[in-house]
C-alpha cells in the first residue's frame, strides 16, 4: 500500500509550521493564532485519521462475523 500524497503533503507542511514556532520563540505569553490554526488543523488531521482506521476496524469486523 503506497503512501497518500495528500497526507504526505499535509505531514510536510505541519512539520515546517512546528519548526518555524520552535525556532520563534518569544516572551508574549499568549498564544498565537498561527499557533491555534495548527493545533486545529492537527486536531482535524488526528480525527480525519481515527475516523479512516475506525471504519476500516468496522469493516474487518462485519467480514469475520
Amino acid at each position: 500500500m503506497g503512501t497518500d500524497p495528500n497526507l504526505t503533503f499535509l505531514k510536510a507542511f505541519f512539520a515546517a509550521r512546528i519548526e518555524r514556532l520552535r525556532n520563534v520563540r518569544d516572551d508574549r505569553g499568549a498564544i498565537s493564532i498561527e499557533t491555534m490554526m495548527i493545533v486545529a488543523g492537527l486536531v482535524v488531521v488526528a480525527a480525519i485519521a481515527a475516523g479512516v482506521i475506525l471504519t476500516k476496524v468496522n469493516e474487518k469486523a462485519k467480514e469475520i462475523k
